[in-house]
């Protein structure tokens, strides 16, 4: 027979196992599910700039890309990129700066080589910030604030179906060809690796 201690000190020991299992795996949820652009504050926001892409639902947080979406069993390192299109879809700039950002997204993207061919991509500028040197006195952030940025979307096809889609913001230097080539770099980053 049981003592009156064990009898009252294994059901409790149970009920504590059980509800410390039940709260690791609740978090754990959470995480396994990646971040959809959907989802996030940027797409709710009124400002929130389209471009090229005509749906968001797929775009998930990816490597040092803000948003990102490969069709699955698709290897983009795999693949050659040619950029098709190129279009300006703000106000903010001149042609002759479009057709510059253009030069240098043809020289670092088209540089990326496969050995299954080549993949078609379809560009285009969502949002540009000018270089700001008002916006250097802001609070730990100004240094960063007050660089160009360059948004752009770009959607991959291989033979006229699309295989991936990007939406990249980036900032870098004082002028707007200074971002192009942070932001197609870190796409290209993302192809070689991807």
């Amino acid at each position: 027979m049981k003592s009156f201690v064990a009898r009252r000190f294994i059901p409790v020991v149970r009920l504590v196992v059980i509800l410390s299992a039940v709260v690791i795996m609740l978090p754990l949820s959470a995480f396994c599910s990646p971040d959809m652009l959907v989802d996030s504050k940027e797409y709710g926001e009124k400002d929130f700039r389209k471009g090229c892409i005509t749906d968001y639902k797929d775009l998930a947080k990816g490597d040092n890309i803000d948003w990102v979406w490969v069709k699955p069993g698709v290897t983009l390192a795999d693949y050659g990129l040619a950029i098709t299109t190129f279009e300006n879809k703000t106000d903010d700039i001149r042609n002759s700066q479009v057709d510059d950002i253009k030069s240098v997204f043809k020289e670092i993207l088209e540089k990326h080589k496969g050995d299954k061919g080549t993949l078609s991509a379809r560009m285009c500028i969502y949002e540009v910030q000018k270089f700001s040197p008002g916006k250097a006195w802001i609070p730990f952030a100004g240094g960063n604030l007050m660089q160009a940025g360059l948004g752009v979307e770009m959607i991959v096809s291989n033979k006229g179906k699309a295989v991936a889609a990007f939406r990249h913001f980036a900032r870098e230097g004082a002028r707007l060809e200074d971002a192009a080539q942070e932001v197609a770099s870190d796409i290209r980053e993302y192809l070689s690796k991807h």
